[in-house]
């Protein structure tokens, strides 16, 4: 054999290898998964303005990360998809503007706000800011995707807030988004329709353990509010393996208890969820 004829036989080999190869990746690419078909953009925004008072300068700082959706299965969903998310992150008020325009409008208004403010109400009147640390306005608002599978997508938005008071405010809400009604996961979706019945009791008794009392009734004594008034409150995420609910400051425990995260695991609530329950597959049987 010629050294032609051997190098073109050597070329078809490696051709063949590659082909088989390139036929091995795209059939592992094709391997059905549990992801749903949804992608996502980010927008971020960093503004700080100030304004002159008296021998200061009062400055705002605004932070904004928005995660929403750019792309799904359903191209016919997408505009609903993300007026979802722009009402949740930014308020109804913004629902009728693209993603990119609410975080425009918002940032504006909140800016607009901190100008219009007025200063003379937060100090003594022959107060003279030295120190222009001392006043703080600002904002960080930012979304997170949770889960996003399933048929399910779900998120918290968190907030943290300065407006010149004696301290901030901190928030976290949870939503969930069921991609096959297009609609977003309330609690009888899950728990039935006695859904506080069924959970209050269960989630003081979470907050208890998490705690590491004996006695629920010993939450009061580090803060808590009266057990009854501990209910479910609608603001809740998913993921594989249960139902994180959030209880944001002030809302069943004093200012310094802070954020409090609950998490209950599909196992604890199986009783309740029917096989027509829209996360029975998440659940398992």
């Amino acid at each position: 054999m010629n050294f032609s004829a051997s190098k073109k036989i050597c070329y078809f080999i490696l051709t063949v290898s590659v082909f088989f190869s390139l036929v091995s990746i795209s059939c592992t690419k094709k391997t059905k998964s549990d992801e749903n078909e949804v992608t996502f953009d980010t927008i971020r925004v960093d503004k700080v303005e100030s304004v002159d008072y008296k021998k200061s300068k009062l400055k705002c700082n605004l932070h904004i990360t928005f995660t929403y959706p750019i792309a799904c299965k359903k191209t016919s969903r997408l505009s609903d998809l993300q007026t979802m998310f722009v009402e949740k992150v930014f308020s109804s008020q913004y629902a009728d503007f693209s993603p990119q325009d609410a975080v425009k409008n918002f940032s504006e208004n909140y800016i607009n706000v901190f100008k219009s403010t007025r200063f003379d109400d937060f100090f003594d009147e022959d107060s003279l800011l030295e120190d222009e640390t001392g006043f703080i306005y600002e904002q960080s608002l930012e979304n997170e995707i949770l889960y996003n599978k399933n048929g399910f997508i779900s998120f918290v938005v968190k907030n943290t807030a300065y407006e010149g008071g004696a301290h901030g405010s901190n928030s976290i809400n949870g939503y969930v988004i069921d991609l096959n009604s297009g609609k977003f996961l309330t609690e009888d979706d899950f728990a039935g329709n006695n859904y506080q019945k069924n959970l209050s009791s269960l989630l003081v008794q979470k907050i208890a353990t998490a705690k590491g009392l004996d006695n629920a009734s010993q939450l009061e004594t580090i803060g808590y509010n009266a057990i009854e008034d501990i209910v479910p409150n609608g603001n809740f995420t998913i993921d594989d393996k249960g139902i994180t609910y959030y209880f944001n400051e002030y809302e069943i425990a004093a200012y310094f208890v802070g954020i409090t995260e609950v998490f209950i695991p599909y196992e604890e609530l199986k009783a309740y969820i029917t096989n027509d329950n829209p996360v029975i597959a998440l659940v398992g049987r």
